[in-house]
């Protein structure tokens, strides 16, 4: 976004994503935008936020494959246009989560039902459960990843590696196929699954991931898209 002073009290406009406005968070004033402030708004709206993440690759080539492409731009849709956690949950427990393998705590359940005992032995007070994503045929029960609204949980068969929102530094995106693929931190053990063939349930929890992250922690350093 970008600052500009409020006539009113000399505080810094905000130049809004989702709304077609100047707003001020010191006094609540709201101002209506130019046309060159329209299009740097329909700029930002349709890139990832440089706010929060440090890009340090080219994505455009990414972003011509059909699986990482709906993963990235539904990641600047969730961030851009729902704007917040609570409702990039809900979107992702409304329409996203459909697929086999997927559940959360109204879809599905069985799954979770399945391995409830490994999850909860793993929660911590006030975690919930937002999706569960199976790694695989040959895997199902054995191996997966659990979102929860504060981490991820990642379970292999012998141990869960668990990574809190706040502890996400990087996120590396390697993409030799269509299947994106994303590690947290550059360690391989934390990679967060192509969780349904169009990338678009991905890239809802990642956009989710970030703004967590930076919601308990708006001081933050940037994460290194690499």
């Amino acid at each position: 976004m970008e600052s500009r002073k409020c006539p009113n009290c000399g505080g810094g406009l905000e130049l809004s994503r989702a709304k077609n406005m100047l707003e001020c968070p010191f006094c609540g004033s709201k101002f209506e935008v130019e046309a060159e402030d329209e299009e740097k708004i329909a700029k930002k709206r349709n890139s990832l936020d440089e706010e929060i993440f440090r890009i340090e690759r080219d994505l455009s080539g990414a972003m011509q494959k059909k699986q990482i492409g709906k993963c990235i731009n539904t990641i600047i849709y969730c961030m851009n246009e729902l704007g917040t956690t609570e409702k990039i949950e809900e979107h992702i427990l409304k329409s996203l989560i459909n697929g086999d393998g997927i559940a959360s705590e109204t879809k599905n359940t069985s799954l979770i039902n399945a391995v409830r005992g490994r999850i909860n032995s793993e929660l911590i007070p006030d975690e919930r459960i937002i999706v569960y994503s199976d790694q695989g045929i040959f895997s199902k029960g054995k191996e997966f990843t659990v979102v929860t609204n504060r981490r991820f949980l990642f379970f292999t068969k012998k141990k869960c590696t668990a990574v809190s929102f706040e502890d996400i530094s990087t996120l590396r995106l390697t993409d030799s196929s269509d299947l994106a693929a994303w590690y947290i931190n550059g360690d391989l053990d934390q990679r967060i699954p192509s969780m349904e063939p169009s990338g678009q349930l991905t890239g809802a929890v990642i956009a989710y991931a970030c703004l967590s992250a930076f919601g308990r922690d708006p001081g933050r350093d940037r994460i290194r898209l690499i």
